[in-house]
């Protein structure tokens, strides 16, 4: 098995995909709630799909993948 590569820690307004579904939905990170009953960290993901339910939802960060941007960058 691959070893995955280190993810950037996340900051809100990040984008992100589950990696965990078979529909890969992307979100933008709004806040962080703090670590689930494993201590694993969480945080509240606005998803961009109109029908993903709930939105926002509570997410683990290991379930997630930061979409790298694309575009030119910044001046």
């Amino acid at each position: 098995m691959p070893a995955r590569r280190a993810m950037p820690p996340l900051k809100p307004g990040d984008h992100v995909i589950r990696r965990h579904r078979l529909l890969k939905t992307q979100g933008t990170v709004v806040r962080f709630a703090g670590r689930d009953e494993n201590g694993a960290p969480r945080a509240w993901i606005k998803w961009s799909h109109p029908t993903t339910l709930p939105n926002p939802s509570i997410e683990a960060l290991d379930e997630l993948e930061l979409i790298e941007a694309t575009g030119p960058e910044p001046a």
